[in-house]
């Protein structure tokens, strides 16, 4: 990845001359810089056949399209394709590239944010109960987030924050790294008796006098109104300093993207909230939204350089960004489990009356006790992820409970059912569709092992006791 002499050099190039949301980003360890002389950089992603940049490149506005067009070559003489992932405007004005709308970003002026406050009831309501329950925000100096007194409990609340997320973490753009240039960000930290239970770190864009607020993580038992709260102060600060713009970047899908794309919003709901995202930006009434872009070549195709962001924010191949999504046991995958469940215990029931008797089961008696223990297991299930849909401390620790209870059971299933099919079964399969049937009731319940020991591995995480941090001297 670049190295630590690049990232100098990027640092400067971007407190001279960033304009975007994404620039300061470029100063990401995961990512490559390249170069184009003095005139600018470009800071990308390198994936199977492709290099993304994260965002535009960083440059003189007039500097913006050659630079792009230089990298694109730079791209072509090894091989590789080349796209701008989450871009404003500029590369509208060349015929070189097309763009597809990825979303809109939320501006504010912190000048006129006191004023603007006035006379939103419902969002002074909402810090009125944040305060109410104890909740005061701090700012941390470098210093701070340097110290392991305040970096524990910092990283304990980051670690809660993705628990309570169904996707397994994205990095690219979105990579959360608040100990990174602290001397070049602020950082709030709204906490209840030294107890974080929400940050929001900020990084500059110069070229605009403004700021990205760029990681806002809320932890899943803060009170109604933390996030609200944090967002307040920074703009606040923000507007004592004199600044006049700033984002909370990206509301991926939101506005009037492709149809194509309004789909992927409303189908992956379970998965990602992409609307309500984008509400709660909205709740905050910004004076105006920014489209956002996927800008790419003209000669390349929309859904191939689409795919190669995707695989820059997965890291790697997307079939692994999967498997580790459905091992983390989210909500989605553990209904899957219930509906996949459903017709397996109705064959598994009708299963003596389709064969010959004792090909399957070596008595009625273990026939009725698998039919019973799925029965059982489909009951458990839905109460499982019944609890874990639910708020507050309580009913994570009893889906936690729940959830090592049935991973315990599914994994004696898996190795009970494994220990038939080589002791039963393996002699009395006589053809390629039985044979499939044993393996799949091997398989099934392994797998199902797997993804239920990390759902509780993550619950786990949600149940971790508080870290505070010191009082401030």
């Amino acid at each position: 990845m670049g190295s630590q002499r690049d990232r100098a050099r990027a640092l400067a190039l971007i407190l001279r001359v960033g304009r975007t949301a994404t620039a300061f980003r470029a100063l990401g360890e995961e990512l490559h810089h390249w170069f184009d002389g003095e005139r600018g950089l470009v800071a990308y992603r390198s994936t199977a056949g492709a290099l993304v940049s994260a965002g535009e490149p960083v440059a003189r506005p007039q500097d913006v399209i050659a630079v792009a067009e230089a990298f694109v070559a730079h791209a072509g003489r090894h091989g590789r394709r080349a796209s701008f992932f989450a871009t404003e405007g500029m590369f509208a004005a060349s015929p070189r590239f097309r763009r597809v709308m990825l979303g809109e970003q939320p501006v504010w002026n912190p000048q006129s944010w006191h004023a603007h406050l006035m006379p939103h009831r419902s969002l002074r309501e909402q810090l009125r109960r944040a305060r109410a329950k104890g909740v005061e925000v701090q700012a941390l100096s470098a210093d701070a987030l340097r110290d392991a007194r305040w970096m524990a409990p910092i990283e304990q609340l980051i670690t809660r924050w993705y628990a309570a997320r169904p996707l397994a973490r994205l990095g690219f753009l979105v990579t959360v790294d608040p100990f990174t240039w602290p001397t070049e960000r602020r950082t709030l930290v709204a906490h209840r008796a030294h107890v974080p239970v929400a940050l929001l770190s900020m990084v500059p864009v110069p070229a605009r006098n403004g700021w990205l607020l760029e990681h806002l993580l809320r932890d899943p038992d803060a009170p109604n109104g933390t996030a609200e709260l944090l967002v307040d102060a920074a703009m606040r600060a923000l507007a004592t300093d004199g600044v006049t713009w700033a984002t909370l970047g990206l509301a991926p899908l939101s506005g009037n993207v492709s149809g194509w794309l309004r789909r992927v919003r409303t189908y992956s709901r379970p998965l990602f909230n992409f609307e309500g995202l984008a509400a709660f930006k909205r709740k905050l009434r910004p004076h105006h939204w920014e489209p956002i872009y996927l800008a790419y070549p003209s000669e390349q195709s929309s859904v191939r350089a689409m795919w190669d962001g995707l695989h820059a924010f997965a890291g790697g191949a997307l079939w692994r960004f999967g498997v580790r999504t459905v091992w983390r046991g989210p909500a989605l995958v553990l209904r899957l489990l219930e509906w996949l469940l459903v017709p397996w215990t109705i064959a598994l029931a009708v299963a003596p009356l389709l064969a010959s008797p004792g090909q399957w089961f070596p008595s009625s008696a273990v026939h009725v006790g698998w039919v019973l223990f799925d029965v059982a297991l489909l009951v458990a299930l839905r109460h499982l992820r019944a609890q874990m849909l639910r708020r507050g401390v309580g009913s994570r620790v009893r889906a936690w409970h729940a959830a090592r209870i049935v991973a315990t059971a599914v994994t004696i299933d898996a190795v009970l059912t494994i220990v038939q099919a080589l002791w039963w079964n393996a002699s009395r399969v006589t053809d390629v569709t039985a044979v499939i049937i044993v393996a799949v009731a091997c398989s099934g319940p392994t797998l199902a092992a797997l993804v239920l020991w990390g759902a509780a591995r993550r619950l786990r995480r949600l149940c971790d006791f508080p870290i505070s941090f010191p009082p401030c001297e």
